[in-house]
Order: C-alpha cells, then structure tokens, then sequence
C-alpha cells in the first residue's frame, strides 16, 4: 500500500509518537484478557518456542545448523475428480514426512477457497459444508505423526488468495474446518492467519469459532509493502493488538524483509512505460485496458480474474497507486523500507538480528516463520525475474549459498 509522500510521512510521524503508547496500553489490557495457560499449553505441545522457515528445499542439516526447527509448507487439494488421491497430494506428503522424520517439525497450509470451489465445493451453499468438514477431518487424520501444526488457507483479506469470497464467507469457511478438526486434532496444534485487509478484520470474524481455535497467525512485512511503517516497535503494538481481541497464542505465521531493491529513476520507468506502449502513467490512462493487455501474463490475468468490473480509474488507481507498479517498475521505492534497515543482505540481517528477539520477549507468542528459506527465480506476482518484490525473501541465495541473514537467524533463534 502506497500513501502520497506527504500524507505517508505525516502518519509515519503520528505512529512514531503513538506507537509506544499503544503498544504499553495493549499489553496491559492483553494480560487481563490472555485465557490463562493457554500459550503454555500450546507451546508444551509445539515442544518450545516454533523457529520456523517458510517454502524450504530439503536441505535438512543446513536448516537445523540455522536453530531452524519447523518448516511451512502449501498442501494441494487431495482429491481429484473421481475422488482418489492426486499424485501432488501423494508427493507433498511424502515430502512432508522426509522432513518430519529428519527431525523437522511441520506446519501444513490447506488449500484456499479457490481449489474448493474447482472441485464443486463452495461454502456459501449449505449443502456443500459437509463436504468441506469432511476433507478438514481427512487432512487432520492423513497428517498424524507428520503434522504438528495446521493452518487453515492462508491470507483470507488479500484479493487473490480470498476471492470470489468476502471475508464473512472466508470467515466461515476456515471456522467450519476447524470445527471439524477440534475433536481429532490431538498434539496437533490449528488455527487460522491474518493477512492484508483482513488483519483488521478477521479476528472479530473468527469470534464464533474460538474455541476451536489453538492459536492466530500473523503475517507482518512492514518496510516491505507500504510506505508508512517505519519502526520496529510497530511489531509488538501490532502483536499485543491482535492477541488482545483474538486472546488467543499468536504465531507470527510469516515475517520477512527483502534482501535486495531500489527505487528507479524517471527515466528507467518511462524505458519501462514505453515497453508497454505508453510514454508515461496519464497516457496509460487514456486506453487502461490496452495497457494492461500489455502487462506481464501474470499481472494481465489477475486484473481479468478479479477487476474487470472496475472503472478505468480504479483500473488506474490499482495498478499505479498501490502494489503492481512496484512491479509494473521492477523496484522498491525509497520509502518503502524500516529506518536502519536497508534493503540489502546487511540489513536484512540486521532486522532477523532485531525482531527475532522481540518476538521471543512475548510470552503468548509461541513461534515465528521466516519468509522464506531461499530467493526466488522470479516474482510469483509478476512473473519477472528482475522484480524485487518476491524474488529477495530468502536467508539463502538462489544457489544454496549462505546469506548474512542465515547466521543472524541462526544466533536469533538459539536456546
């Protein structure tokens, strides 16, 4: 999310001097309202505090060498047509266990809305919530002995892991699945994550199912996505914030910052504009719709998928005001990043170096995933292998080599 420069620094400002106070007043009012032992109980059954890594490659020993003792990791759909067991079901779970049985715990992802709705199941008809529930039961029985956590779908609030959905309906379908799996769960800790516009949103959402609820995830990325977050002490406001509504263990689900990125120049985005077949953002404007036809393949489909409907000046607005032109421009802005912490290997060391242990301070925070183990060939966004965005996540370089933040993490997360 991108805010005007002026405006972006004058809430920059306010949240420097709220910040603290927020954070002090959250704490305070968490602990009256925390379920007593919880945290305890969850983080006895996790076997200590959950030093995770997101999307790994089995590179077991160099994950343990890093204190990396849990993996995340996406679940496919298990069942095809004809109701057997897909081969990318079978392969994930094989996969899975290697990890398990090399000592590595598992966190498992279901699948979001959009591959239920693919195999005929949608959970704004009735009929279909029996079926729902009874894929939860069978991934919580298959994962036994492979499983220490679950996470239901992932980032319901982010348009493109949510829709066709509103969040009330995401809502209920990550509750109904939970409901399920309750009773079954044994050691297996479940729950749910927070992610863009439902971080606000969904803890209230969720209310109705709490009590089949063990813990509530957090995906944080401040300095990552927008330009107002400056702070670090935004992390435990946030935190305190989320488990005073939720009382529930928080799991910081997934965290990060990127290793590599700058901003453009004027003239590197108009070369850019030009490849597309404008010579500046008001000529895109002009014929919006022929300007995004022009757009990567991955950019292209998602704004026919999701916004069609909207007007050119919201087509506009979406593609240069807020996250694609970050990758339309294949950079970083200069106001997108934490003050102290450049994006660079080194600073992004540093920030592991720093908020690891704050998330540690917690005592209702029982685990945090490193997004991500290793940088990407390309953005899974955008598809370009020059966009920063989604390619300089990983604590390794894309040829397994160590990055500074590995040996950073790896001091973080120790004893």
């Amino acid at each position: 999310m991108q805010f005007p420069t002026v405006l972006a620094r004058l809430i920059s400002i306010i949240l420097a001097i709220i910040t603290p106070l927020l954070s002090s007043v959250f704490g305070m009012v968490g602990k009256y309202t925390e379920i007593p032992g919880e945290a305890v109980a969850a983080m006895e059954k996790a076997g200590g505090f959950m030093a995770g890594i997101c999307h790994p490659e089995p590179e077991y020993q160099q994950i343990k060498d890093a204190n990396i003792g849990w993996i995340r990791e996406d679940i496919p759909f298990p069942f095809d047509e004809n109701g057997q067991l897909t081969q990318s079901y079978i392969n994930m779970k094989n996969t899975l266990k290697e990890y398990a049985d090399n000592g590595i715990k598992v966190m498992a992802i279901t699948p979001n809305p959009r591959s239920y709705l693919e195999h005929g199941l949608d959970i704004r008809d009735p009929d279909d919530i029996d079926g729902i529930q009874e894929i939860a039961r069978f991934y919580i029985r298959d994962y036994q002995g492979i499983a220490g956590a679950f996470q239901i779908a992932n980032e319901m609030g982010v348009d493109r892991f949510t829709k066709p959905f509103k969040l009330t309906e995401a809502a209920k379908f990550i509750g109904v699945q939970l409901k399920a799996m309750y009773p079954l769960r044994g050691d297996i800790l479940i729950g749910y994550n927070l992610g863009g516009l439902g971080i606000a949103a969904m803890p209230f959402l969720m209310m109705p199912y709490s009590r089949y609820t063990d813990y509530v995830g957090a995906d944080l990325y401040f300095g990552s996505f927008e330009n107002v977050i400056k702070s670090m002490e935004t992390f435990p406001a946030l935190i305190k914030m989320i488990h005073t509504v939720t009382r529930k263990p928080i799991i910081i689900s997934e965290f990060g910052y990127i290793g590599y990125g700058e901003p453009k120049t004027e003239e590197e985005k108009t070369a850019i504009l030009e490849k597309y077949g404008v010579h500046s953002e008001e000529e895109a404007r002009q014929n919006i719709d022929a300007f995004i036809d022009a757009l990567p393949e991955r950019i292209r489909d998602e704004f026919h998928t999701y916004y069609k409907d909207l007007s050119d000046d919201e087509k506009w607005a979406l593609l240069f005001e807020g996250e694609y032109a970050n990758h339309i421009y294949c950079e970083l802005p200069e106001d997108f990043i934490l003050t102290g912490y450049p994006h660079s290997p080194e600073g992004q060391a540093k920030f592991y170096a720093d908020v690891i242990p704050i998330f540690k301070s917690l005592d209702y925070c029982i685990g945090a995933f490193i997004y991500m183990w290793n940088d990407s060939e390309a953005c899974y966004v955008c598809g370009q292998s020059d966009c920063p965005v989604e390619t300089g996540w990983g604590i390794i370089d894309g040829k397994g080599n160590e990055k500074p933040a590995y040996y950073t993490v790896r001091d973080a997360f120790a004893n």
